[in-house]
């Protein structure tokens, strides 16, 4: 039986998650990644005095993730991934308060005890409920506001969906809401040594298995053979495939292939995205008591105009001891944002001193003479705008093109960004795959 040749373009989890389906069912599989290291966003750097790679981008896992686990057992990697739960927190009237309990909620500051009565009971629906069709085609805010009252929706979600969404705040679908609090979890997990460490592993277990790595490649121009049907990586005849997928952003993708149609490309740019900038701080003290995380609300859509100018705050070393990391702690600060804001353009010296305004709101102690040093990660595709009626936007694992195929984010949907749901959809385009291949041959 003839061996199909497919080559993946992206070594981040969707692209690990495609390549282990694949080598299961006999597929040759080669993986082509830009960077040095594999991982994608997920990705780390390495200090020479950490014991541990850090993230560029905070990362864990919710404990009731199944594709994590998968994965973990399918390379017998269970027993490295620790679960913790971490303090969740809320920063509001210039106060940090516990966010990670039915009874913080329900005693959230500026709320009647009618609204929380109202917010109670409609979270204890989105709990209970296993679907989200029925939320697609409506936006958060009206179904918010309808079920758990407009002053709950003002006070509490709002400033929230602003500091995620900004301008598309209002036209943010339920089902995404839905998912968010669907899954929400105190435990959290993380793999012992970091993200990095683990993906690592992978890596070395796939390479095991024949699958072929290429690193700091970039592939710049995908050409197909009309005679042949087969397709070959930046036109060099030894890298000569059946099938390509991609798993990267929309704009790379639609720029590799010069033959896609117009209308195609128009179908994947009928969809808004957001992009991420975010800054890890390195420190010599601690800059929250207990809390990992911090939601911070957004006053204003201007994030120059909010009293703290980032989304989030992450504390890793509140969940991960500092010893793996020299004794010092690390803080994130993050924002989500539109391709093309100003905030993209700010130097990593010039963010560092916004962010370090924030800082100091959260901690008045931190002094300057407590920073260490500080790195600055950011893309410009982290996730898909989910607007009303979105599932239907979702674009076909398949192209124009019959053996060249496209998953990423933009796939995952209900579900926000995240290495478990990258996992899934790698082995569902590995099915679909698998199973279009298995059709062909019954026709023949």
């Amino acid at each position: 039986m003839k061996i199909n040749k497919i080559a993946i373009i992206g070594s981040g989890y969707c692209g690990l998650g495609a390549a282990t389906k694949l080598i299961d069912n006999g597929y040759e599989v080669s993986i082509f990644e830009s960077s040095k290291i594999p991982g994608g966003l997920a990705s780390g750097m390495k200090k020479s005095n950490y014991d541990w790679p850090i993230e560029s981008f905070y990362h864990h896992w919710f404990n009731n993730e199944p594709g994590v686990m998968q994965i973990a057992k399918k390379f017998n990697l269970q027993d490295d991934v620790t679960i913790y739960s971490p303090e969740t927190s809320f920063y509001k009237n210039g106060k940090i308060k516990p966010f990670d309990r039915p009874y913080h909620i329900l005693t959230f500051p500026e709320l009647t005890i009618y609204d929380r009565w109202r917010l109670g009971i409609s979270l204890a629906k989105l709990k209970l409920m296993n679907s989200w069709e029925q939320f697609d085609n409506v936006t958060a805010e009206s179904w918010i506001i309808k079920n758990m009252g407009e002053n709950v929706y003002l006070k509490l979600w709002r400033p929230m969906l602003i500091g995620k969404w900004g301008e598309y705040h209002g036209k943010i679908n339920m089902a995404w809401f839905w998912a968010r609090i669907h899954v929400r979890t105190r435990k959290l997990m993380y793999p012992i040594g970091g993200f990095q460490t683990f993906t690592e592993k992978i890596v070395e277990s796939l390479k095991k298995r024949n699958v072929k790595f290429f690193f700091s490649f970039k592939v710049e121009k995908i050409f197909k053979n009309d005679k042949t049907g087969r397709f070959r990586i930046n036109d060099i005849s030894d890298l000569d495939y059946d099938k390509v997928l991609f798993t990267n952003s929309p704009n790379k993708y639609i720029n590799s292939f010069d033959n896609f149609s117009e209308s195609y490309k128009a179908h994947l740019n009928n969809y808004n995205q957001m992009g991420a900038v975010c800054m890890m701080i390195r420190l010599k003290r601690k800059v929250l008591k207990n809390s990992y995380w911090i939601n911070i609300p957004a006053d204003s859509q201007d994030i120059f105009e909010n009293n703290i100018p980032f989304l989030v705050c992450v504390e890793h070393t509140n969940m991960i001891s500092n010893k793996y990391y020299n004794n010092e702690h690390i803080v994130y600060c993050a924002n989500y944002l539109k391709p093309g804001h100003k905030l993209f353009d700010l130097s990593k010296e010039q963010l560092f001193e916004l962010y370090f305004k924030g800082l100091k709101k959260l901690n008045p102690k931190i002094q300057r003479n407590h920073i260490i040093d500080y790195e600055l990660a950011k893309t410009n595709y982290a996730s898909p705008v989910f607007n009303v009626n979105h599932r239907d936007l979702i674009p076909s694992f398949d192209s124009t093109i019959p053996g060249l195929y496209w998953a990423s984010m933009s796939h995952v949907y209900p579900w926000d960004r995240g290495t478990n749901y990258a996992l899934e959809v790698g082995r569902k385009v590995a099915d679909h795959i698998i199973y279009e291949q298995r059709n062909k041959k019954q026709s023949i």
